[in-house]
């Protein structure tokens, strides 16, 4: 996607990977961000780690705290570094629940150098449940 989110003249661009390839291809229209969307490589392994920092804007390590994420997160840096990239420019997203995610989570997710936290409601098709859920993790976050 990055490759066909660049300039691609006026005989497109090609490319050649493992499952899938294309040539002189065109992708209209762009994305508005300059580089095209953030691509956040999602996973718990030590594998998902070093792809997002070979290939990603960023990890999304699911299930993961403390030490244990701060291994991967090491392990994705020490990729990025590996591949020649800027570790610093790859971005951390982290989970939660918005029925249960407290401040301290919130706290402790930015201590480990998260730019972001991804929150989920409760499975359900009550919207009134959704909002409720919302407005209450505002609350509890202190957010207006």
């Amino acid at each position: 996607m990055s490759t066909l989110w660049g300039d691609e003249g006026e005989h497109g661009v090609s490319f050649a990977g493992e499952f899938f390839s294309f040539d002189h291809a065109h992708s209209n229209p762009k994305p508005v961000r300059p580089g095209g969307v953030p691509i956040h490589i999602g996973g718990h392994s030590d594998a998902a780690a070093r792809r997002a920092g070979r290939r990603g804007d960023g990890f999304q390590p699911l299930g993961l705290r403390g030490e244990e994420l701060a291994g991967k997160v090491a392990v994705m840096r020490q990729a990025a570094e590996d591949a020649g990239r800027d570790p610093a420019s790859l971005e951390l997203s982290l989970g939660g629940a918005l029925a249960t995610t407290t401040l301290e989570a919130a706290e402790e997710a930015e201590a480990a150098g998260a730019h972001r936290m991804v929150v989920s409601p409760t499975q359900s098709t009550d919207l009134d449940l959704v909002r409720d859920e919302m407005s209450e993790f505002a609350a509890r976050l202190g957010l207006g």
